[in-house]
């Protein structure tokens, strides 16, 4: 973040998500990924990602259902892991129940994971990895058979009637899939690790847990032209750093999340179910954390029941 403006002040930080001079792309090219859109373009996609969303809102309850069936079966073991037998599964489940596709298998997920160095493009660095994961996951959307009534069969008529393009047919699946996947299951297995270490906590204040662990930690805008930002100076090309806690984890203006009832639902339903597995006891073992500069979440975090 060497050459960024990071922003420590909340009102600076809120101002900035919000102003229309600074735009959520990279450079200056056109791109069909609705994270890195501005304007008209911006709002067209926009609308028709939260078609896709408004589809799973309120959670349907044969998700919820399912939901509850991965985090009870934690009850029967002795030792589970907060990402991979808790987060994971979850999260896999929502993000196909978005879309209306899958279910998703290990290889798949572990390519939508690797979507995230596509992150990269803001400090200019080259990605092939994760080009060739998230063409592997575009791919798959592109050949899979869609639910009637979904999320992936609505862009196809999206696109089919002009409202999308075929490019954004493309990437616009993979960014909905790894935006459920990738931010909720790093949210529940931090949130869980909490629920772990402070017995206490209230798996009913789902909203207010993510906005303070911030799944995302950072969202980046650029400046168009020149102009002042919190007391600075910024010309053409120059970028800012907006951290997202101080309960800005959904984002605000024109890019917040359209996804947020969505995870806040599957939170509360998987937490709640989680709480009811702990309770009685438990302690934790090996805890590590990934290391990627935007996304918070946890590599591994392995719990006992002690009871």
């Amino acid at each position: 973040m060497d050459d960024f403006l990071v922003l420590d002040a909340r009102a600076d930080r809120a101002a900035v998500l919000r102003d229309p001079r600074l735009s959520s792309s990279p450079d200056t090219s056109v791109p069909a990924n609705l994270l890195f859109m501005d304007g008209e373009e911006h709002r067209r996609l926009r609308e028709v990602v939260k078609e896709v969303i408004a589809l799973t809102e309120p959670l349907p309850a044969e998700v919820g259902a399912g939901i509850e069936e991965i985090v009870t079966t934690l009850a029967d073991q002795t030792e589970f892991d907060l990402v991979a037998d808790f987060g994971r599964p979850v999260a896999a489940l929502v993000a196909a129940a978005v879309l209306g596709a899958g279910p998703f298998d290990d290889r798949f997920l572990a390519a939508l994971s690797k979507t995230t160095a596509n992150l990269n493009v803001w400090s200019g660095e080259a990605s092939p990895a994760g080009d060739v994961a998230a063409l592997r996951v575009a791919m798959f959307f592109l050949k899979a058979p869609a639910s009637e009534g979904g999320g992936l069969a609505l862009l196809r008529r999206a696109c089919a009637e002009g409202r999308i393009s075929e490019d954004e047919l493309m990437v616009t699946p993979v960014m909905l899939a790894h935006a459920a996947y990738e931010n909720s299951m790093n949210f529940l297995a931090v949130a869980g690790l909490g629920l772990v270490t402070s017995p206490g906590t209230c798996p009913a204040e789902v909203r207010g847990l993510v906005q303070e662990i911030a799944p995302t930690r950072y969202a980046a805008r650029r400046a168009t032209a020149g102009c002042a930002v919190a007391g600075r100076t910024l010309a053409p090309g120059d970028k800012v750093a907006i951290p997202l806690g101080d309960g800005l984890a959904f984002g605000l203006g024109r890019h917040a999340c359209p996804g947020a009832r969505v995870a806040v639902a599957e939170g509360e339903i998987a937490l709640r179910a989680l709480s009811k597995v702990l309770d009685g006891g438990c302690r934790v073992g090996e805890v590590s954390w990934k290391e990627h500069p935007v996304f918070h979440g946890l590599a591994k975090a392995v719990v006992t029941r002690t009871s």
